[in-house]
């Protein structure tokens, strides 16, 4: 098992945001995470990533390769992320700094793990792994030069420039255009192919029908179905999910 998450609570002051969430990942497998907005989807990923605020309060487990997160040094956690879990975030340009080139920001997680030497030739082939055909020249520009999808193929490339274990990806799709959201799906089908596991969080069972292996259902913080995908579309249970479904 990649990752297991077991009873995680999550309080941001006093509003209870995610109630008694059990789930597990696998290599090679994608997990989509659907519900809508505040529901806590975004909070989950965070929370396995450690990115919280200070003020958040966590409890129950999270363990990633037999490694209790919760609770884990910024140091530790620093020696994780990039190299063994990384994040796709929702808006790219929001993301990416207007002040560096794209080379620099791609090599950057590369050299922090495993110094300069290679970074720049690694960062050429993670942008091409992302399904940019003209890598060199995307290398050298800046990020206000490129499109919203271009952009996000960058963050993809980011995130994957180290080769992790396990990609979360918060709503990548949801600004793009359909031939654009397409690509970037396949690009998430090609890293499960290739053995590691995505956690693809959204609120549209369009993208968990052309990915997903298992689908969460999330509201109100709970997880009220969770089945694999064919289980989801052929028989969902929940009175939520099939509300959901009946809006495609």
């Amino acid at each position: 098992m990649l990752l297991e998450v077991n009873k995680l609570n999550l309080w941001y002051g006093n509003r209870h945001t995610l109630k008694d969430i059990n789930f597990s990942v696998n290599s090679g497998e994608i997990l989509c995470i659907v519900g809508e907005s505040g529901s806590g989807k975004s909070s989950i990923l965070l929370s396995i990533m450690g990115l919280l605020p200070k003020t958040a309060r966590l409890e129950g487990s999270v363990k990633f390769k037999g490694q209790e997160l919760l609770g884990l040094s910024e140091e530790h956690y620093i020696k994780l992320r990039g190299r063994h879990i990384s994040m796709v975030f929702q808006e790219p340009s929001v993301y990416l700094d207007p002040l560096f080139r794209i080379g620099t920001q791609v090599e950057e997680a590369y050299i922090a793990h495993f110094g300069k030497s290679g970074a720049e030739e690694r960062a050429l082939q993670a942008l091409k792994d992302a399904g940019i055909k003209n890598a060199e020249t995307i290398y050298r520009m800046y990020p206000h030069h490129l499109s919203g999808g271009m952009k996000q193929r960058v963050c993809i490339a980011i995130a994957t420039v180290c080769d992790p274990d396990l990609i979360l990806a918060d709503e990548p799709t949801t600004a793009l255009d359909v031939s654009m959201q397409g690509k970037i799906l396949a690009l998430f089908r090609e890293i499960k192919n290739k053995g590691k596991a995505v956690i693809l969080v959204t609120h549209d069972f369009g993208v968990v029908a052309e990915v997903a292996d298992r689908v969460i259902v999330l509201k109100d913080g709970y997880i009220v179905e969770h089945k694999d995908v064919f289980g989801i579309f052929e028989n969902p249970e929940h009175p939520y999910t099939k509300e959901l479904l009946s809006s495609i």
